[in-house]
């Protein structure tokens, strides 16, 4: 019967990753749990019937497991845990937990003493600064997805000013604009990555400066979800004044006015630009 308890054996919850995209994207031995488990808890079934089709596993107990739902599914998991059960965990894409529910089912299986096995494979993040071409070994911030609502995100972005590393973002297609125009503002302009579509027939990843894409995306419509790679605080403090000074008269040659070229400067170096729009007025006198 389907609640038939398994001969010996103890219950064990694994950490499956499944494919961000291209479904040939999984290991041997993600397949190999999939077939094998009792029990099957997604984020989304329609997605992981898709997979399991595409892979010829027929006849599973599939569950839905999402943020809503989660501390509800606790007691019948460790139900089935106790009863012997083989439970696979998977996301829509890529590896749980990271932005997606699981984290609070792992605590509570473990608290309640039953192994949890990580199964490695595809995760959105890795595949996409595989490929970015800048150097994190110093570091980043994973920061998943900005929060929707505008004080927040404002206050966030403030907030990450003066951080020196790259820092990773998840935005949906009808936030993008928004999040580079508001970053552009509070950040100063700065080099950006963005990966969309990836593993998919479309798969792109474009460097930018925050303006360029700003200015790419006014003409281009934002389609799917997009992964942001956004540059730290250079503040290099070893630039001289006379440095920065030159700097501005940089941008001035670029068409930037005065007060917008001082501002950009004192936001990039974290200097009062009251002072500096004085320095440089008083260097323009000189």
């Amino acid at each position: 019967s389907m609640c038939a308890d398994r001969v010996g054996g103890k219950g064990l919850l694994y950490v499956v990753a499944t494919p961000i995209g291209n479904l040939r994207d999984i290991t041997l031995r993600a397949l190999e749990v999939l077939k094998e488990a009792d029990l099957i808890l997604c984020e989304d079934t329609r997605t992981t019937r898709k997979l399991l089709t595409y892979y010829q596993i027929s006849g599973k107990r599939l569950r839905s497991l999402y943020k809503d739902n989660e501390a509800q599914r606790v007691p019948e998991v460790l139900e089935a845990l106790r009863r012997g059960w083989k439970v696979a965990l998977v996301s829509e894409a890529g590896t749980p937990s990271i932005s997606d529910p699981g984290a609070l089912l792992v605590r509570e299986v473990r608290k309640a003493a039953f192994a949890v096995v990580p199964i490695p494979g595809p995760s959105a993040l890795t595949t996409f600064l595989s490929v970015s071409g800048w150097d994190l070994s110093k570091g980043f911030m994973f920061l998943g997805f900005p929060p929707t609502r505008k004080t927040e995100r404002r206050k966030l972005l403030q907030h990450l000013r003066d951080y020196p590393y790259p820092m990773v973002f998840f935005v949906p297609p009808h936030r993008l604009r928004i999040f580079l125009r508001e970053a552009l503002e509070i950040l100063g302009d700065r080099s950006v990555v963005l990966g969309h579509e990836l593993t998919k027939m479309h798969e792109e990843v474009r460097s930018f400066s925050l303006r360029e894409a700003g200015e790419y995306f006014e003409t281009t419509v934002p389609k799917g979800e997009y992964i942001l790679l956004l540059e730290g605080r250079s503040g290099e403090p070893n630039l001289s004044l006379e440095e920065i000074l030159a700097a501005i008269e940089d941008l001035r040659r670029k068409g930037y006015p005065l007060k917008e070229a001082v501002k950009e400067m004192a936001r990039r170096y974290g200097l009062s630009s009251k002072a500096l729009y004085a320095l440089a007025l008083h260097r323009k006198r000189g």
